[in-house]
């Protein structure tokens, strides 16, 4: 029996094949659950399901069902992209406070407040970011609520706390002992207010309870023509920082994140910089399109940013920004910068570069979260369950249909179907199944993988037990 070892070497090679397919399988797809009446189901592909891509684009994902066939589906049209936007000049207005307002301002311990009516001229154009002019020479930091309206009777909020900042740095001592002149001191402004593509004639901005008045003295908006309202932001939990130099820090991202917005943390209190967001793409790609939303000139920075990094990759300006985590008196919230809005493109890594030490955002590196809009897919539920989301080759068909060819008489501006799909944990799927969905998901699995796995397990078995009762007949030989 000298070809034992041999024979064992290749059944534990084959069993650790068969195991490793067997893992990659399980790993390679995710349980869903439906609720509502079909046939068609609307599937939010969230951070779990981007996870169990392996394409950019997601464009391996499929919904099989339990007899491991492929079902037809689409991916939801994404919105179309907007037009360049826009700067117009807006009139400003002050007004006496809101009914509600003016009676809560009555008390003794109120500070004095104020409101202003922003008419924009125009009610069907989306508004990007409302753009506001303080006196030069004037600092704070102010909190207004921001509503808008389209009569001046009906009013909808758009931001509770959106806050504005107006600082100036503080003198230095030249070389010769005198201080640094008015105009040369560096000033930290974010006058800016975001407003998330909303329709609206109007706007009003009052001052929170416990905000000074600010000295507001002219407002413009960023606008655009009017298109469909994007999918909602889903947010990251907080990523830490890779690795950091002495005014930068490099974060890793997850595969098949458009990234939409992002959130730097400072690690101190009444922190405040400004800082540049960089983002890192292949060398040979162009760079994304980029609008005037982003604060800042980022084309004057383009040769700033694109600097040495691994080969084949380059980093490319996304955006530029204030960065702040303020205090406030009188057990007011405390104040935290908005977030920094991105083009959504596909970064591998994100760089946050400070105009001087990165000790600027606090004795430890910054975090970040960040944020993308969230895809959808409608698939038409045929066959019986489970269902499952499952990541196959880029070739395998069918392939994706457009949502016009799998809905035919659906109008373009029609709601997506009110059914919907769900990722299931699936810790919790796999805890409370019951023998008939074994049963099911056993039928689910493909037939000539199970067979050949099974085969090659009963015949390693069969050879070690006739390797045994071979080993166990051999009569021992006689000793001298």
């Amino acid at each position: 029996m000298k070809f034992a070892p041999a024979v064992l070497t290749v059944f534990a090679l084959a069993c650790a094949r068969a195991g490793a397919g067997a893992a990659a399988d399980a790993s390679a797809s995710l349980p869903l659950t439906l609720s509502g009446t079909g046939p068609y189901y609307v599937l939010d592909i969230d951070a779990q399901a981007r996870k169990l891509s392996a394409a950019p684009g997601l464009g391996d994902l499929r919904v099989r069902n339990g007899a491991g066939e492929t079902l037809p589906f689409a991916w939801v049209d994404p919105p179309q992209p907007a037009a360049a936007p826009l700067r117009a000049p807006a009139r400003l207005y002050k007004v006496p406070l809101p009914p509600g307002d003016a009676a809560s301002a009555t008390t003794a311990a109120a500070p004095q407040r104020q409101a202003w009516i922003v008419d924009t001229k125009e009610a069907g154009d989306d508004l990007l970011r409302l753009e506001l002019g303080l006196e030069r020479d004037t600092q704070g930091v102010w909190t207004l609520r921001v509503e808008a309206s389209d009569d001046l009777q009906h009013w909808r909020t758009l931001q509770q706390d959106a806050q504005l900042v107006q600082l100036q740095a503080l003198p230095q001592v030249g070389a010769a002992g005198t201080l640094a002149p008015q105009a040369e001191r560096e000033r930290l402004a974010a006058t800016g207010i975001d407003l998330d593509e909303q329709p609206a004639r109007y706007l009003r901005l009052t001052t929170a309870p416990r905000s000074a008045i600010p000295p507001l003295v002219s407002a413009s908006v960023i606008r655009s023509a009017h298109r469909p309202p994007p999918p909602p932001l889903e947010w990251s939990a907080a990523i830490a920082a890779s690795s950091c130099e002495s005014n930068a820090c490099d974060y890793t991202l997850p595969a098949n994140t458009p990234v939409a917005a992002l959130q730097v943390m400072p690690s101190d209190i009444d922190t405040i910089g400004n800082v540049m967001v960089l983002g890192q793409v292949d060398a040979a790609q162009p760079p994304p399109r980029r609008h005037s939303l982003l604060r800042g000139s980022l084309h004057a920075l383009r040769l700033k940013a694109r600097r040495a990094s691994p080969p084949g990759l380059a980093w490319d300006s996304a955006a530029i920004g204030s960065v702040y985590w303020l205090s406030q008196p009188a057990g007011a919230p405390d104040l935290h910068s908005p977030p920094l809005r991105l083009d959504g493109a596909n970064w591998r890594a994100l760089r946050i570069e400070t105009f001087g030490p990165i000790t600027q955002l606090g004795h430890a590196a910054p975090a970040i979260r960040i944020a993308v809009h969230r895809r959808q897919l409608v698939f038409v539920a045929r066959g019986t369950p489970p269902f499952v989301l499952a990541r196959a080759g880029m070739d395998v068909t069918p392939a994706p249909m457009t949502l016009a060819s799998l809905m035919p008489g659906r109008a373009a501006d029609d709601p997506l179907p009110a059914a919907s799909a769900a990722l299931a944990p699936v810790a919790v799927a796999s805890a409370a199944a019951t023998p008939a969905s074994a049963a099911s998901a056993a039928r689910a699995a493909p037939a000539p993988r199970t067979g050949w796995l099974w085969a090659a397990l009963l015949g390693g078995l069969a050879v070690m037990g006739a390797m045994a009762w071979s080993l166990l007949r051999k009569p021992r030989a006689p000793q001298a």
